[in-house]
């Protein structure tokens, strides 16, 4: 009997012993399974998290693209205000001397250049303000965001056009008509724009394709009085030289409408 008792003994326990080894492994199977899917979560969300980082980066290299374009653009616009400044200090003391003188017509039949001497134009005393201007010779390859000096004057009524600096200055407040001529040449193309007191108020594309071409473009502006008004190449798309002859002359002119 007391064997028999040991045996029975002997048996609970190792059942119990297999019930707790059986409950063991299941729950250890359910541990995996769940940190099994928190590892694929966590894999998703690692992946997004690199997407959002390149994509980021991305951003980050464009943004400092455009910001690197527009400080250039901020260093060629200080660049030419500074020298537009030079030059109406420096243009002060021609005016003075430019006022009274007689116009002297250019030699356009003997030069082809039209190099003759630059004129200061005719002068109205009935309060009417026009005037039209010409390039004197040819400019090779000019720059981005270089104003155009149309040296040569036909006529300054109101005396508004300054031809050292080829800027206008607004003699009183009023209705304006602006129009310029651009002549390309030998395959040249030029981006130009109508800028008063800084702002862009028109804007033209001359492209030569054979042998010379001519584009003109007109705006209608509300000027105030001392406002100054100008042509220059535009930021980009310039190429070539503009030309300016006897065959035809690259152009800027104005006049009041009301």
């Amino acid at each position: 009997m007391v064997g028999l008792s040991i045996l029975v003994c002997i048996f609970l326990m190792t059942f119990e012993l297999g019930q707790t080894s059986v409950i063991g492994e299941t729950e250890n199977t359910a541990q995996i399974l769940k940190l099994s899917k928190m590892m694929v979560k966590l894999e998703s969300a690692v992946k997004d998290i690199q997407n959002d980082n390149r994509k980021l980066q991305n951003d980050n290299r464009q943004l400092k693209e455009v910001i690197a374009e527009l400080s250039n653009r901020l260093e060629n616009e200080i660049r030419l205000r500074e020298q537009l400044e030079k030059r109406v200090r420096i243009c002060e003391i021609y005016q003075r001397e430019d006022d009274g003188n007689d116009v002297t017509l250019p030699q356009s039949s003997r030069n082809t250049t039209a190099k003759g001497k630059r004129i200061s134009g005719i002068r109205s005393s009935n309060g009417t303000i026009a005037f039209s201007a010409y390039l004197t010779t040819t400019l090779s390859s000019p720059s981005n965001l270089r104003p155009l000096i149309f040296d040569a004057i036909f006529m300054n009524e109101g005396n508004g056009y300054n031809h050292h600096m080829g800027v206008f200055t607004a003699p009183r407040t009023g209705l304006y008509v602006f129009t310029w001529t651009i002549r390309a040449n030998g395959g040249a193309y030029f981006n130009t724009q109508l800028l008063v007191n800084g702002l862009m108020y028109g804007s033209m594309y001359t492209r030569d394709y054979y042998y010379s071409n001519s584009n003109s473009a007109t705006a209608v502006v509300h000027v105030a009085v001392g406002n100054s008004v100008y042509i220059r190449t535009g930021p980009t798309g310039n190429s070539g030289h503009i030309l300016s002859n006897y065959d035809g002359y690259s152009t800027f002119s104005g006049w009041t409408i009301d």
